[in-house]
């Protein structure tokens, strides 16, 4: 499915939907449900910032791993508004976790409490200061205005390294606690295998 939002080109594949179909009909726990949306809501914080800077994607694809913002081909972009367009994700996750303690001043409730801590957990996450994350996005772009672009990939290579190293530790940690949990020891080869087969910056 193919259509335009703001002369924006979004397209909705079939296996976004059956993913999100998969998940309901599964009755999966909400927090999942919450996941799933806070992510995308993180997404749309890049999306907005990038179209409010006067940068237009070329499209906007919901894929089964999330939402793919496809830029325009050759589009120059300032270092400043890269690093607005990096940081507008983790933002959006912040704005998400105040409006839940707001509401949780005022009104107790469970699933507004999930919201808030996983927006929290995703911003927290997302800012690490590692290679294709958004923290990592930042710190590269703010390097640069200072450094050469080898300067900043070693820097930044060095950051990750250490941050994921720590997801290691932390990983082991809550597998030897739990003796199940070997999530964050995933995380952790995912990253490692992604910063090491990927070089564009």
């Amino acid at each position: 499915m193919i259509f335009n939002v703001f002369h924006v080109k979004v397209e909705i594949t079939f296996w976004f939907v059956a993913f999100i179909t998969f998940i309901i009909s599964l009755k999966a726990p909400s927090n999942v449900l919450v996941t799933v949306f806070s992510s995308l809501l993180h997404e749309f914080g890049h999306l907005l910032i990038m179209t409010s800077v006067g940068n237009k994607p070329k499209m906007v694809r919901f894929e089964i791993t999330g939402m793919n913002i496809i830029r325009q081909p050759d589009l120059k972009i300032s270092t400043k508004n890269e690093i607005l367009i990096a940081l507008g994700g983790p933002l959006v996750n912040f704005i998400n976790f105040l409006i839940s303690v707001i509401i949780l001043c005022f009104y107790e409730n469970e699933n507004i409490l999930t919201f808030g801590c996983i927006n929290l957990i995703l911003m927290i996450f997302n800012l690490l200061p590692i290679k294709r994350f958004d923290g990592g996005l930042a710190l590269y772009y703010i390097l640069s205005q200072k450094y050469e672009n080898l300067t900043c990939s070693k820097i930044l290579k060095i950051t990750s390294v250490f941050f994921i190293a720590l997801i290691y530790i932390w990983g082991i940690y809550a597998f030897l606690s739990s003796r199940y949990n070997i999530s964050l020891i995933i995380i952790a080869i995912f990253l490692t295998l992604s910063m090491l087969g990927n070089n564009d910056y």
